[in-house]
C-alpha cells in the first residue's frame, strides 16, 4: 500500500529514470497522455475545462500531473480526479505561477485502473482575450506494486478567448451626444451595500461578515419581487470568510408575510446557500409580541476545526472520506430580551446547498450527513447531487438545522451480487439508510417487520428521532426501534392496529408498506394522502385489498411507484421482504426528489 503522504508522489518518484515520451510512443503497451478542451472558442468570463486522458494505461494506482497554462489569459479554478477507482483517495493540488500540479493516489489494497481513462479535469476561467495555451508537460504514474514511471509528455491544446462585445452606444449622426445605457435592477436579488456589512476577526482568528439588512430597502425589495410575481429573494454575502450571517428585520418580514406566504429567502455565501421559506414564520407565534427591533438571523458558518477533526477520525475507520467543508446552518430569532435558535421547522423541509470543489461522478456512493459533535453520531440526510462547472452542488433537504457535511462511502454485499434489487440495496446501504444482517450480507429474502419498515422510512426522510415520545403501549422505550416508530407516528406516517397498539414485530404486508410510503410522500410534498378510487388501477386481486389501503395502492400504481407481484396481481396480503422494502424506500426518495 502506498504511503498516505502528499509528498510521496512528488518526491519518491523522482528517484527513477525519466522516460522521454517522444521516444516510446511507438512501443507496444506504452501509455500515451493528451489534453482536450471543452471548446475551441470561449468568451471572457467563461469556463475552460481541460481534460487529461490516458490511452493504454496499465495498473494505474496513483499519478501526478504537471500542467502549464497562459496565466495572463486563464485563471485556475479547480481540479478533480475522474477515475472511478481513485474516488476514495488521497489527493493534493498545488497552483503556482503558470503551473498546476495535481497528485492523486488510492489508499486501499485494491488493484489499479486499466485501459483508456479520463484521468482528471481542470477548470480555468477565461479572463483576457487572445489565444491561450495549456500544456501537459509531465505525467508520473505509479502501479499498485509501487512501481513508478515518469513521462515527458508536452501535449498541448489551445483556446481562442473572445472579448465581451460592448452594447451599442446611443446617439446618431449630426453630432448628437451619446446615451448612457440604463440597467434595471433585478427584483429577485439583494446585494448588501457596504454600509450594511459588518466585518471582523474573532479571537480564534476566524473572520466573519454580517449583512445587517436595512428595513426600508428590504420592504421595497419584497414589494418589487411580489409585483413581478417572483417568489425567491436572493441575498449575496460577499467574500470567503469562515462565518457568514444575514440579519433581517423581523417586523418587515412579518408585514410582508401577511399577503405573501410563498416567499423564499435564499442566502448565498461561498460555502453554500440556505433557502428559508417565510411560511415557517408562524405569525400566530408573534401575536401580541413586541417585534420592534427584533431580527431574524440566518447563519452559514464553517464548522470549528475541532468538530471537523473529530468527525474525520470517526469516519476514517469506516472507509469513508469527507469531501466538503463541514457547514453549520443556523436560524436565530433575536429580540430585545433573548436570542433563541430555531432548530426544527416541523413538517416543512428546508433546502440548503453545500459546495464541493470536485466533480462527484457516482452520487449513489456519496451522501450528505448530519453530525452531532456531542454524541459523535452521524446520520443520512436527503441530498441531491448536481454537477456544475466541474464541481458539485449538493442540495440538502431536511426539516432541522445542524452540522452537515458530504461524504463518500461505497457499500456492497456478497449475497446481493446479481440480485434484481442489488443496485437499490447497495445505494441505500452506501447512504447509511439500510444496514446489512452482517458486514458482508444483506439477506434480501428475509421478511420485514412493521417496526423495521417504519424505521427505514424515518431514516430515509432524515427525520430527527424522537427518543422522548411514547405513543404505543406495546413498544418499550428500550427497544432499538422505539425512537423511529414514535417519530413515524408523530409525523403521521404510521397508525396502530388497535387503540394504543402498533404490533411492531408483526411482519409487514405489501399493502401496509404502500400506505406508509404514500403518507411519507405526502409529508414531503406537503399534500394530503390521496383519496383516489381503487378503480383507477386494475389488479385481478384488488378485492383482496383492505378498504384503508385502496386509495394508497391506486395512487402509488398510477404514479408508477409500485408494480404487481405478477403481471396481473398485486398480492396485497403477502409479506414484504428486505429486498422489496429497500426498493420501495428508494422509489419514495426518488419520487420526492430526496436523492438522485
Amino acid at each position: 500500500m502506498l504511503r498516505k503522504t502528499g509528498l510521496f508522489l512528488t518526491t519518491m518518484m523522482l528517484l527513477f529514470t525519466i522516460i522521454p515520451f517522444g521516444m516510446t510512443v511507438s512501443a507496444a503497451g506504452i501509455p500515451t497522455f493528451n489534453v482536450n478542451l471543452n471548446a475551441s472558442q470561449v468568451t471572457v468570463g467563461d469556463n475552460v475545462v481541460v481534460t487529461i486522458q490516458g490511452t493504454n494505461v496499465t495498473d494505474l494506482y496513483g499519478y501526478e500531473a504537471i500542467l502549464t497554462y497562459d496565466a495572463d489569459r486563464l485563471e485556475f479554478n479547480s481540479v478533480q480526479s475522474q477515475s472511478n477507482g481513485l474516488i476514495n483517495a488521497y489527493k493534493i493540488a498545488q497552483a503556482s505561477g503558470n503551473q498546476v500540479t495535481f497528485a492523486n493516489t488510492k489508499i486501499k489494497n485494491i488493484p489499479g485502473e486499466n485501459g483508456n481513462l479520463v484521468i482528471c479535469t481542470l477548470v480555468f476561467k477565461a479572463k483576457q482575450s487572445g489565444q491561450a495555451n495549456v500544456t501537459l508537460t509531465k505525467m508520473t504514474t505509479v502501479t499498485s506494486q509501487e512501481l513508478p514511471s515518469i513521462w515527458n509528455v508536452n501535449a498541448q491544446a489551445a483556446v481562442k478567448i473572445n472579448g465581451v462585445t460592448p452594447g451599442p452606444s446611443g446617439g446618431g449622426g449630426g453630432g448628437g451626444g451619446t446615451t448612457t445605457p440604463t440597467t434595471k435592477e433585478d427584483p429577485g436579488l439583494y446585494v448588501p451595500k457596504e454600509s450594511e456589512l459588518r466585518i471582523e476577526t474573532k479571537q480564534d482568528g476566524q473572520t466573519s461578515v454580517t449583512a445587517v439588512i436595512d428595513s426600508k430597502r428590504l420592504a421595497q425589495k419584497l414589494a418589487d419581487l411580489q409585483a413581478t410575481s417572483g417568489t425567491v429573494l436572493n441575498f449575496e454575502i460577499p467574500g470567503e470568510r469562515e462565518l457568514n450571517a444575514l440579519q433581517l428585520p423581523l417586523a418587515t418580514l412579518l408585514d410582508s408575510l401577511k399577503n405573501h406566504k410563498d416567499t423564499i429567502l435564499s442566502v448565498r455565501s461561498h460555502l453554500g446557500t440556505y433557502d428559508l421559506p417565510m411560511s415557517v414564520l408562524n405569525q400566530s407565534d408573534f401575536a401580541g409580541a413586541d417585534v420592534e427591533g427584533a431580527t431574524l438571523i440566518i447563519r452559514i458558518d464553517k464548522a470549528k476545526s475541532l468538530h471537523e477533526t473529530k468527525f474525520d477520525q470517526s469516519i476514517s475507520d469506516k472507509g469513508m472520506v469527507r469531501v466538503s467543508d463541514m457547514i453549520d446552518y443556523k436560524v436565530i430569532l433575536k429580540t430585545k430580551d433573548k436570542e433563541e435558535e430555531i432548530h426544527s421547522f416541523g413538517n416543512s423541509f428546508v433546502t440548503r446547498v453545500i459546495h464541493v470543489d470536485e466533480l462527484i461522478q457516482d452520487s449513489s456512493a456519496a451522501t450528505a450527513v448530519v453530525y452531532d459533535p456531542a454524541t459523535g453520531e452521524m446520520k443520512f440526510v436527503p441530498s441531491v447531487f448536481n454537477a456544475k462547472d466541474g464541481k458539485t452542488e449538493v442540495k440538502v433537504i431536511r426539516n432541522t438545522n445542524s452540522l452537515y457535511a458530504i461524504v463518500q462511502n461505497k457499500k456492497t454485499f456478497d449475497d446481493m451480487i446479481g440480485h434484481w434489487a442489488q443496485q437499490d440495496v447497495e445505494q441505500l446501504a452506501s447512504k447509511m439508510i439500510i444496514n446489512g444482517t452482517s458486514d458482508r450480507t444483506y439477506t434480501p429474502e428475509m421478511q420485514v417487520t412493521r417496526a423495521e419498515f417504519a424505521a427505514l422510512l424515518v431514516r430515509g426522510l432524515g427525520l430527527p428521532a424522537e427518543a422522548g415520545l411514547n405513543v404505543f403501549t406495546d413498544i418499550a422505550a428500550t427497544q432499538w426501534y422505539a425512537p423511529e416508530v414514535n417519530t413515524a407516528a408523530k409525523y403521521g406516517l404510521v397508525q396502530g392496529v388497535a387503540e394504543g397498539q402498533f404490533s411492531p414485530d408483526a411482519q409487514i404486508t405489501r399493502e401496509q408498506m404502500v400506505v406508509m410510503m404514500m403518507k411519507a410522500i405526502g409529508l414531503v410534498k406537503g399534500t394530503p394522502a390521496s383519496s383516489a378510487s381503487a378503480t383507477n388501477v386494475s389488479f385481478a386481486d384488488q378485492d383482496l385489498l383492505s378498504d384503508y389501503a385502496r386509495s394508497a395502492v391506486a395512487d402509488a400504481a398510477s404514479k408508477g411507484l409500485i408494480h404487481g407481484k405478477t403481471e396481473t396481481t398485486f398480492a396485497p396480503q403477502d409479506v414484504a421482504t428486505r429486498a422489496e422494502a429497500a426498493v420501495i424506500i428508494k422509489r419514495v426518495l426518488k419520487y420526492a426528489n430526496l436523492i438522485n
